[in-house]
């Protein structure tokens, strides 16, 4: 298509593109107007141009982005103007094209993608795919009639040009026509443009549309990435592109013997800027012009500046790559950036970001476009007891140093995991750059995976403990270090919510992201039930309700077992499936078996649920209730020993474990499972003081301790003759009272730990003494003895999470009424009768 056309050939290529919408009214037809493969010129590449300073490139793109073609009319007309430029008299296509056909003014030539062929308008006006008439096929409309150019009319100008059209076109046919053009004033800074006009369509965007333009000689300059440096430090640099901001090659904007300088900025300089120092000066072709001659480095060059001189400006073509330039940053300080600076004799200075100062760290990432995995917890890799296929595997984590050596191996570092959250079977690992262990990593690391393994056995499988000297630091001008891997987890049976794995160390700074989820399969809802010593048959008054977490999750043969703290099951109880479930059991009612020593009830599903979660209610349980009970609070165990311990441990029974509690965790030395790490066991309480005993068999008033001190401000209390730590010091509030905090208090007076109560929802705590149960709420101004309400002197307060109380309030409700303040000491002392 990019052949010089005359006047005529370019307005019937106007008139082709047009017919789309030509022949419509206005409101039914829209063409728009676009510039394709516009030309940039120095003056002395379009003064110098053969045939006359011809502008040849340049094409004219119409679309039809509206047209009703049933109320399209039967003409239409469409101008086409230039500015600063006039159309090229003479044939754009071969003499021996046209041959016989004496078309001289009439011949041109459109591309239509409508059907993708290349038309012509030949003498008759008509549209043909071929150039002889006689062997052509007409380009028709959907109505199956020829397109015509009726009439081509120049208006006795050059510069403009009017073309008829007759025919009908559809929405999204779109034309090219060459803008075959020579330009009245070739000075730097003009242009040619081309407009669109018509009477009888709309022309979107069709005003003053530039295909040509006279610009100065420049360059242009970009990098093929920025890096991160700290100071003191180098880099390399990958990439750095210059190109002619005009023309096709150097050759429009330098000459042989010209200088091309690059300059860093201060607090930056090159560590390699010499002859076979390293990096290399590249045309398009990968040829190196600086080793080849075609370029050389001058003697004025420095530290922070290289000169260059053309040897060969045709060797340049029409790019130059400066490949592995290292810049290092002197005296650079954080956040500071390195600005290359690039000058070429005649052009305008250009600049680019190298790098940029940062300090030495190392990031802790995921990708942020996967799902985070949900994963039940109390259950091993298999699922044991579960339906869930997932394999436990958390997100996939990478660990990446800002730049070469900023991975300091003279300081460890540790990943944590939540506690309750352990690692189990194998850890996937990869590495990018050039990282790798040290000869005398941790015992049996002779790889990445096992590095990880040794580095959980040395953090006492809670943590991921990495000591200094594993692995071996990168060196300036390598690639970035860094490290992925993927966690297999298992979680403790209580333990829900997000895993977020946190990066710590003296050599980077604290990061958190989060790698999974976990979720209990089941969960349950109790109430606390304050009861009275009995002997046997003592009945909880309220149900217990087990919620499956989804449809189908308890496997057949899941067993679950419900506990008491101390307190063996009478008798069963009732139970109650929901009818929507589907789940089914293998007994209608709960059983008692014997499990370490007291009485335990239990369910056995027989059948899994369909589409809606189970929901089973135990109602009518009875407890023997020993005469010696202490009163206190009493802890709900629910869980499924099947989950826990296996299929063929449940319940006390024999053969291998499969359960959780098995499930082995990483370790490159010995195995261990989960029951060996974890000093607290694990925790399956559903209900803390699900019974709560209110008079005790052996009720003991008179338990107090004979004198507890209290230092407002230390950490510490004196109970009789022991000095005992605390956690939170009393202080005095704002109000001048003296605070205790409740639970360090209580302690000392004697008070079972148990029997001091915390629930979140409220913010109450309770106090079970003897006969006496003692609460209070965060913000209120009264304590509750017994349900009867005692005024305070002033609120229940909460710092640093823990609760205080005012000094006599707190010993009031106690009962000990021999409370002495020291203002001189700032002491209190609670003095409980003998």
């Amino acid at each position: 298509m990019k052949k010089f056309l005359s006047m005529v050939m370019a307005a019937a290529m106007v008139v082709s593109l047009v017919p789309a919408t030509a022949f419509a009214a206005s409101s039914d037809v829209q063409l728009e107007a676009k510039v394709v493969d516009a030309e940039n010129y120095t003056q002395d590449e379009i003064e110098g141009t053969p045939n006359n300073s011809i502008v040849s490139g340049p094409e004219l793109q119409l679309r039809v982005t509206t047209a009703d073609y049933s109320k399209q009319n039967a003409t239409a007309e469409i101008t086409l103007s230039l500015d600063n430029a006039n159309f090229v008299a003479g044939r754009g296509i071969g003499d021996a094209d046209f041959t016989g056909l004496n078309i001289v003014e009439w011949a041109m030539s459109f591309v239509s993608d409508r059907d993708g062929e290349t038309y012509y308008v030949g003498i008759d006006g008509k549209m043909w795919k071929h150039h002889s008439v006689a062997h052509g096929n007409q380009l028709m409309d959907r109505d199956n009639n020829p397109i015509l150019v009726t009439d081509v009319d120049f208006n006795n100008d050059k510069d403009e040009v009017t073309i008829k059209l007759e025919g009908k076109l559809t929405r999204g046919d779109m034309f090219y026509i060459p803008l075959a053009s020579k330009m009245d004033s070739t000075s730097r800074g003009k242009s040619a443009t081309v407009s669109v006009d018509s009477s009888d369509v709309t022309i979107k965007n069709g005003d003053d549309l530039t295909y040509a333009s006279v610009e100065a000689k420049g360059i242009k300059a970009s990098v093929k990435k920025a890096v991160d440096v700290a100071t003191e430090e180098f880099v390399k640099i990958e990439e750095v592109k210059v190109e002619p901001s005009v023309g096709n090659d150097f050759t429009a904007v330098i000459d042989n013997n010209d200088f091309i300088r690059l300059k860093l900025n201060s607090g930056f300089e090159f560590t390699n800027a010499t002859v076979g120092g390293g990096f290399t000066i590249e045309n398009k072709n990968g040829a190196d012009i600086l080793l080849s001659g075609k370029l050389t480095i001058e003697a004025e060059s420095d530290n922070d500046e290289i000169i260059l001189k053309v040897v060969d400006k045709t060797a340049l073509t029409d790019v130059i790559k400066f490949v592995g330039l290292q810049v290092e940053a002197t005296s650079a300080k954080a956040g500071s950036t390195a600005n290359l600076r690039i000058y070429a004799d005649g052009s305008d200075t250009v600049s680019v970001e190298v790098a940029k100062v940062v300090e030495y760290s190392v990031s802790m990432t995921v990708d942020e476009d996967e799902d985070v995995p949900v994963i039940y917890s109390g259950v091993n890799v298999a699922n044991e007891g579960i339906t869930d296929d997932n394999d436990h595997e958390a997100l996939e984590v990478t660990l990446k140093e800002t730049f070469p050596g900023a991975w300091n191996n003279a300081k460890d570092f540790t990943l944590s995991l939540p506690e309750g959250v352990y690692v189990a079977d194998t850890i996937k690992t990869g590495t990018d750059g050039d990282f790798y262990l040290a000869s005398h990593t941790a015992p049996n690391a002779t790889n990445m995976k096992d590095w990880f393994e040794a580095a959980y056995d040395e953090g006492n499988y809670v943590d991921l403990t990495f000591e200094r000297r594993g692995w071996d630091e990168t060196k300036p001008g390598d690639k970035a270090a860094e490290v992925t891997f993927t966690l297999t987890l298992v979680a403790d049976p209580n333990f829900e919510g997000d895993v977020v794995l946190k990066l710590t160390g003296d050599a980077m700074e604290e990061q958190e992201v989060t790698i999974a989820k976990f979720v209990k399969p089941f969960v349950v809802e109790a109430q606390q039930n304050d009861m009275q010593i009995d002997y046997r048959n003592t009945e909880i008054p309220t149900s217990v309700v087990i919620k499956e977490a989804e449809a189908g999750l308890w496997a057949k043969g899941t067993k679950f077992e419900l506990a008491l703290d101390k307190i063996s099951f009478d008798d069963e109880g009732t139970i109650k499936v929901d009818e929507k479930s589907g789940l089914e059991l293998k007994d209608d009612k709960v059983r008692i078996d014997r499990v370490g020593g007291q009485d335990v009830i239990y369910f056995t599903v027989d059948s899994r649920s369909d589409d809606e979660p189970a929901t089973v209610t135990l109602s009518g349980m009875q407890l023997y209730m020993d005469r010696s009970l202490p009163a206190g609070a009493y802890d709900l165990d629910v869980y499924s020993p099947t989950m826990l311990y296996g299929k063929d441990n449940a319940a006390g029974g024999t053969g291998t474990n499969t359960g959780y509690l098995d499930q082995l965790v990483l370790s490159p030395v010995a195995t261990k499972d989960i029951e060996d790490i974890n000093e607290d066991f694990y925790s399956t309480t559903a209900k803390a003081g699900f019974v709560n005993i209110v008079t005790a068999g052996r009720e003991d008033t008179d338990s107090f301790t004979t004198k507890v001190v209290v230092p407002v401000g230390e950490s510490y209390l004196i109970s009789g003759e022991n000095k005992v730590t605390i956690d939170v010091p009393a202080y005095i509030n704002a109000n001048g009272y003296t605070m205790l905090p409740l639970r360090a208090v209580a302690k000392a007076l004697g008070i079972n730990e148990n029997n001091v109560l915390w629930d979140q929802a409220s913010r109450t705590a309770t106090v079970m003494y003897g006969s006496k149960i003692i609460s209070m709420t965060y913000g209120q101004k009264v304590v509750y003895v017994n349900a009867a309400p005692i005024p305070a002197s002033t609120s229940v307060e909460i710092k640093e999470n823990r609760m205080f109380l005012g000094l006599r309030d707190l010993g009031n409700a106690l009962g000990v009424t021999d409370i002495t303040w020291d203002a001189a000491t700032k002491t209190a002392t609670l003095n409980g009768s003998k």
